[in-house]
């Protein structure tokens, strides 16, 4: 609504009818008329699997090793979905160079934040707020151990499970390769 507000909003080609705003008004209010039918998945079994869905899209990079399927001759073959054909799997083959390019436009800039943090945990509140809710429940400023653990053993402790096996096989350890 901040857009539509402060008439922010731009309608191109087959929509650009909508300028008008009288036009627009009537579409919104077509809208209201209808019934909506909301699908909503059912809740996930327990945290670890909150975790494990959210990290698959806050901590993933652009492109799998799974998905690429050779590397020879200065020129990178992967796999790709085509959603416009019917969500058909194709295979694309691309020079080094491209794919480099291509993959880092991926990559956020320094100083941009993927996961913003908002109320009691934005960076404004975080220091304040953030206290004085501690103080009314009554919890202690600090209840983190002083020997802090380290990620894996955090992941471990809040996943159930050994993060460090391999997701497919559950046996192998990954480990990262020291270039």
């Amino acid at each position: 609504m901040y857009y539509l507000k402060r008439a922010k909003l731009e309608y191109y080609g087959s929509i650009s009818y909508l300028r008008d705003r009288s036009l627009f008004d009537s579409l919104v209010s077509s809208l209201y008329q209808k019934e909506w039918i909301v699908y909503c998945k059912p809740p996930f079994k327990n945290a670890g699997r909150v975790v494990e869905y959210l990290g698959r899209y806050t901590h993933r990079v652009a492109i799998s090793n799974n998905r690429i399927l050779k590397l020879e001759n200065g020129t990178v073959t992967f796999k790709w979905r085509d959603y416009r054909d019917g969500n058909k799997q194709k295979h694309m083959s691309l020079s080094v160079d491209e794919f480099i390019r291509r993959f880092l436009i991926h990559v956020l800039p320094d100083g941009f934040t993927k996961i913003r943090h908002y109320g009691l945990l934005s960076s404004v509140n975080k220091s304040t707020k953030l206290r004085l809710c501690k103080k009314l429940t009554n919890t202690l400023a600090n209840e983190f151990p002083k020997d802090r653990l380290s990620t894996i053993e955090l992941l471990n402790l809040l996943t159930g499970r050994d993060v460090t096996l391999c997701p497919c096989c559950g046996v192998g350890h990954l480990v990262r390769a020291s270039p």
